[in-house]
């Protein structure tokens, strides 16, 4: 356990989201289904977004839950919000 956690620890963050491929390849396919794949994501990065906030609400003041438990749960916070931020500028330029 150790060994892993100090062998990931000292290489380079390499931060992977699951729909990286998605974004890479959005300009590939027509702007109606572009327009529909971002609604897609648009949706569940909005329920993501309200799952995390009820669980942060639930979570930040209870003694037994770690500062790092707690970190996690504001770090995917931060995602979901730099996520809708990115939504908004693409439907912004679809205009």
């Amino acid at each position: 356990f150790e060994r892993l956690m100090f062998e990931i620890s000292g290489k380079p963050i390499n931060i992977f989201l699951d729909f990286n491929a998605v974004i890479v390849n959005l300009d590939s396919l027509p702007p109606e289904k572009q327009k529909s794949c971002i609604a897609e994501i648009e949706e569940n990065i909005s329920t993501l977004k309200s799952y995390l906030e009820h669980n942060i609400q639930k979570k930040e003041n209870e003694p037994s839950i770690p500062a790092t438990g707690m970190a996690v749960l504001r770090q995917q916070y931060v995602l979901v919000e730099a996520i809708q931020a990115w939504i908004a500028s693409l439907k912004k330029n679809q205009q």
